[in-house]
């Protein structure tokens, strides 16, 4: 039986949007990143639905993550996502708080100064032995020059995975259309 069902949004659309609103709105000013792919996401969000954490109209909102979305209903989190424009321990430490949380949808973004960290999400995730069957995992990589990239990870089984995790690599808009 599968636990979370339908993913609250599609990864590849979210890639996608997340990649050029950051690339059109900031002018490469990476401290802007965050907060543009914060404001993605709450757009994004059903506020019928989901209640965005944090919200920044009530102060001390704060999460173990940069942004959530919570089912109001279920009292559950459908959406967990991590931005970290900081060093490789600084990512792999925000990576580590995605695997904790329990959500259908995890999206992990990061700026690769000098190399892709997903062989080093991977790593993680084999040793990690809590997953959750169809837990998705979505990483968002920037990149100097148009070289960003995304990739897509869906959890086989609860428990340790059995198998060695592949990340597939998205097709994003720009390289759709090439």
């Amino acid at each position: 039986m599968a636990i979370f069902g339908k993913l609250p949004i599609d990864p590849s659309s979210a890639a996608n949007e997340i990649i050029l609103k950051v690339r059109d709105e900031t002018n490469d000013n990476r401290p802007n990143w965050n907060a543009t792919v914060k404001k993605v996401l709450r757009e994004r969000a059903d506020k019928n639905l989901y209640h965005v954490y944090p919200d920044p109209e009530v102060k001390n909102q704060g999460w173990l993550l940069d942004l959530i979305w919570f089912d109001r209903q279920k009292g559950t989190v459908q959406l967990a996502v991590e931005s970290e424009l900081g060093t490789e321990g600084e990512v792999l430490d925000d990576f580590q708080k995605l695997l904790c949380i329990k959500a259908p949808l995890k999206i992990m973004i990061y700026y690769a100064y000098k190399k892709s960290y997903v062989n080093n999400f991977v790593d993680y995730m084999m040793a990690f032995d809590q997953h959750v069957k169809d837990e998705h995992y979505l990483v968002v990589e920037f990149a100097p020059g148009p070289e960003d990239k995304a990739y897509l990870y869906q959890v086989p089984n609860d428990g340790r995975l059995t198998k060695q995790a592949e990340f597939s690599k998205l097709i994003l808009g720009k390289q759709a259309a090439a």
